[in-house]
């Protein structure tokens, strides 16, 4: 299972998502449903209060991510839907794509991640995302991963553009006078006073957490399953290392997905690539 971010101000709990862009061109347009998109878009529709996500929102997180690609140039933005409690079924999740014009499935991959369709035109200009489960019951989570990085290993770079895609995308729905208070605060992912921090949650307890660049090093705050980055502090660059280490680390090195196969996970030691080495997208 994979982190979930989480901002800590005023008592403020919020969970996300990472998206591959796909251009317009490459979408097709809306086309009669078969017999099995119409027997998945039933089986989302018919389920009382499903959860769901307005297409808008996620779109303005994609606009960010672009925005700041800068922070992961060589990552690409993809989403992981991840469940709120232990009681929630995970298994045979379908997610569409739904206007009162069109339907479109969503495929789901390994560890339920998902790349976000673009461009999809009028159509779907007041479309919504919504997902075979009851309404919060799934959190929508963004995931940026640059490549050498791991559940274990994390590239501060990655988690800055996390949080802007998170912030992108559910500020809209936070009360106007928290929304407007955090936005004077700079915002979650620049809070001007050290009292606004913004946290990743995992899966499982964390025992060690660690950040480290050009030869410094230093502790990462950590409280049981959550880390908090010093995402503001320009004195750490965005090719820094964090380092996770959790209590049962035999479960601890799982590689991202974005990970082939057929390549071995990078040696412990080994440095991340600099940003500035990849190839622009």
């Amino acid at each position: 299972m994979m982190n979930m971010p989480v901002f800590h101000t005023a008592g403020l709990l919020l969970g996300l998502c990472s998206v591959s862009l796909q251009a317009g061109a490459d979408t097709p347009p809306p086309t009669a449903l078969s017999a099995q998109e119409a027997a998945a878009s039933v089986n989302v529709a018919g389920m009382r209060d499903p959860d769901w996500k307005p297409y808008s929102a996620m779109l303005k997180g994609v606009a960010r991510f672009e925005e700041k690609h800068a922070l992961a140039p060589a990552a690409e933005l993809k989403f992981i839907l991840e469940p709120r409690r232990p009681d929630v079924d995970m298994s045979a999740l379908q997610l569409r794509l739904e206007s009162d014009e069109a339907g479109l499935a969503i495929p789901l991959g390994e560890r339920n991640i998902f790349t976000l369709p673009v461009g999809q035109g009028p159509l779907y200009a007041t479309a919504e995302l919504a997902l075979n489960r009851k309404a919060g019951s799934v959190r929508w989570i963004p995931y940026v991963r640059s490549a050498g990085t791991s559940d274990t290993r994390r590239r501060l770079g990655d988690l800055r553009l996390a949080c802007e895609v998170h912030w992108a995308i559910d500020k809209e729905t936070l009360p106007f006078a928290m929304r407007t208070a955090m936005s004077a605060l700079g915002g979650p992912c620049n809070f001007v006073s050290a009292k606004g921090t913004y946290s990743f949650a995992e899966a499982r307890p964390i025992s060690g957490a660690t950040i480290s660049f050009g030869g410094k090093t230093a502790p990462v705050p950590f409280n049981a399953s959550s880390f908090t980055p010093p995402l503001r502090d320009r004195d750490w660059d965005d090719d820094s290392v964090i380092d996770l280490t959790f209590e049962n680390a035999a479960l601890a090195a799982v590689p991202g997905p974005e990970r082939s196969g057929d390549v071995p996970p990078p040696e412990p030691a080994a440095p991340l690539p600099a940003a500035g080495a990849s190839e622009a997208r």
